[in-house]
Parts: C-alpha cells; sequence; structure tokens
C-alpha cells in the first residue's frame, strides 16, 4: 500500500530505505508523467529503491496565479489512486507556500538528500527552486554534486510538441476531446456529486475545480457502482445533467473521443 506523507515529514523523519523519485504536479498523469513514473519504477527496481512521488496538494500555479488557472485536470483522491496502481510505494506532498516557494533549487535538492533519495527523474524541461532558479541541466550537475543520480528523460511529443498539462487545459477548453485523450493516454475523465436540491435530482456538479468542456451535450461513458452505462451529458456553466437515473451521489464521467468511436 502507498504511503502519503507531507513534506515535513518527510524530511524530518525520512524513510529508512533509499528512494528513487520523480518530481512535478502531475495534473492529470499524461503520457509524459507517465514516462516519468515508469523510469522512475525502473530506476528503484534495477537500484533495489522504492519508487516515490514528490508533488503538491494544490498546483502551484493556482496559488500563484489564481485568476488565469483554468481548472485542474484531476482530483487529489484520483491523482493518488493512480500513482498506487502504477506502483509507487510513497507520495509526498508539498503544501505550497511562501515559505516553500523560497527554497531555491540547491536547497530543494539538499532536502531530498536527507529525506534518503538517491536517484532522481524529471523531464527536459523541468523548471524548479525559487523563481525557477534552476532546470534539468542544473539539476543534473547538482545531483551528482550530492550523491544522487540524475535521469532527465526527452520530452514526449504529441503532433511535434510536448504533452503538457497547460496543452491539455487548451483543448479540453476549446471542446478538443480527441486532442486532450490523446494527450492523456485515456479519455478525459470527472468525478462528480449530485446535488441535494430536490429529491431524485440529476444535476452534477464536478469535485474540486475539475475543468469542464463548453457547453453542450456530450457523450459519456459513467462509472458507478462497478458498472459502465454510457449515455448523454448535458453542460451548462459549472453543472452538468446526466440522462441516467444515479443510484449514488458520486459517480466518474469519461468524455467519448466519438472521432475514433465511428
Amino acid at each position: 500500500m502507498m504511503q502519503v506523507l507531507d513534506w515535513q515529514s518527510f524530511t524530518q523523519n525520512p524513510p529508512a530505505h533509499s528512494l528513487a523519485v520523480t518530481i512535478g504536479a502531475f495534473d492529470g498523469i499524461h503520457r509524459g508523467h507517465q514516462a516519468l513514473i515508469d523510469a522512475v519504477n525502473r530506476s528503484a527496481r534495477n537500484e533495489t529503491r522504492f519508487p516515490a512521488v514528490v508533488t503538491f496538494r494544490e498546483n502551484p500555479k493556482k496559488v500563484l496565479y489564481p485568476a488565469r488557472f483554468r481548472g485542474s485536470l484531476m482530483t487529489l483522491e484520483d491523482k493518488l489512486a493512480m500513482f498506487e496502481s502504477m506502483g509507487i510505494a510513497y507520495c509526498v506532498l508539498i503544501d505550497f507556500s511562501g515559505k516553500f516557494a523560497t527554497l531555491s533549487g540547491r536547497e530543494f535538492l539538499s532536502a531530498l538528500y536527507v529525506a534518503n533519495v538517491r536517484s532522481v527523474v524529471v523531464g527536459e524541461n523541468f523548471q524548479f527552486g525559487h523563481r525557477h532558479d534552476s532546470n534539468a541541466a542544473m539539476l543534473e550537475s547538482l545531483a551528482r554534486e550530492m550523491g544522487i543520480e540524475p535521469y532527465v528523460l526527452p520530452s514526449v511529443l504529441y503532433r511535434g510538441r510536448p504533452v503538457s498539462s497547460s496543452r491539455i487545459r487548451h483543448a479540453i477548453e476549446e471542446g478538443n476531446l480527441a486532442d486532450a485523450a490523446a494527450m492523456l493516454g485515456r479519455p478525459y475523465c470527472i468525478a462528480a456529486r449530485r446535488t441535494a436540491l430536490e429529491k431524485g435530482s440529476q444535476l452534477l456538479i464536478p469535485e474540486d475545480d475539475l475543468m469542464l468542456p463548453p457547453d453542450g451535450i456530450y457523450l459519456v461513458d459513467v462509472f458507478e457502482g462497478g458498472e459502465t452505462v454510457r449515455c448523454n451529458l448535458r453542460i451548462a456553466g459549472r453543472t452538468a445533467e446526466c440522462g441516467i437515473r444515479m443510484r449514488s451521489d458520486r459517480i466518474v464521467a469519461a468524455f467519448v473521443d466519438t472521432a475514433t468511436q465511428e
């Protein structure tokens, strides 16, 4: 079972065994993120270490630029579940704050070393530290200096450009769910809860700040109580209306990529 630690616990009472770690916001756990996690698992197996992810409880972009943040691609609950399903042994959650944001890249890597991190996997566009004072090339140099083995992976490309959470958000915002699914490696999903406004209401509210595509009617696969039902989902603003009678208060709906269903 995956252990979930906060940053303070991780750095003050680290695991006794050495870790292979990847770092990032991991919003959506898209194909680029999946490549990093696969590499961490390989590194852990080859070097007899435990695979770990260091991520954020809330996306730093949401904390730093709330007015410009368009929404998340995945709830924290679903993110943790996916990490565990992919074989991650430890997940470290950082509460992004003013104090944490002042750490330099060197200070951050030093804290990882003290917490028994002995290998780290990042993408070639990785930036970290106060005001992004460090990048992937600097990480390679700093990590080796400290005794951490660095691995820098090339970007996963889609249509000639790196896959990123920002690109996926833009695709969803434009209603281009085929591109979003291609970059995620699976259909875009939302978790939503039924409102309690009136008995039998099928009106749904997305959990947390999950992104919704533009207003309209979409074909979705609804996962509820171990069953899957295909139906229409009508989106209007921040609410959605499901075309089936729900038995529970929470569902997960996957937007069907109709372009590949024909």
